[in-house]
């Protein structure tokens, strides 16, 4: 199993890394400020799902709301876990000790950038639930 015999690297957080972290913690924070906040003036039913040409085809309870940015959270926080262990990662290139450092970076920070795209995303869904 070669991910076993893979260096073990602590990586330091650059300070373009912590940006794009702090970016994705906000929009996190802001999606659910935006739950919370709209959740009162939202009527008792709300589009759960749309089509692919964003027509709402079913409606539930508005409490259905919470559901995205908590599945949002929960991918969040799971691509958060997953991003301490580069050394599990699936790359194209044998990782060496020569250019572990390098892949393992750039692989952390993909993922950095997916979970800003996942919250992007999910805050879209609910923009478009609660403004439909």
């Amino acid at each position: 199993m070669a991910s076993t015999k893979r260096p073990v690297i602590k990586l330091e957080i650059s300070l373009f890394d912590k940006i794009i972290e702090g970016i994705g913690f906000l929009l996190l924070i802001a999606m659910w400020l935006c739950v919370l906040v709209q959740y009162s003036g939202m009527p008792d039913l709300i589009p759960i799902h749309f089509n692919f040409s964003g027509k709402a085809d079913s409606f539930g309870h508005r409490s259905d709301i919470y559901s995205l940015p908590m599945l949002a959270t929960a991918l969040y926080m799971l691509l958060t876990f997953v991003n301490n262990y580069p050394q599990y990662f699936n790359y194209l290139t044998p990782i060496t000790p020569e250019n572990a450092h390098r892949q393992y970076v750039m692989a952390t920070r993909l993922l950095r950038y997916l979970k800003v795209l996942v919250v992007v995303i999910f805050a879209t869904l609910i923009s478009m639930t609660i403004h439909y």
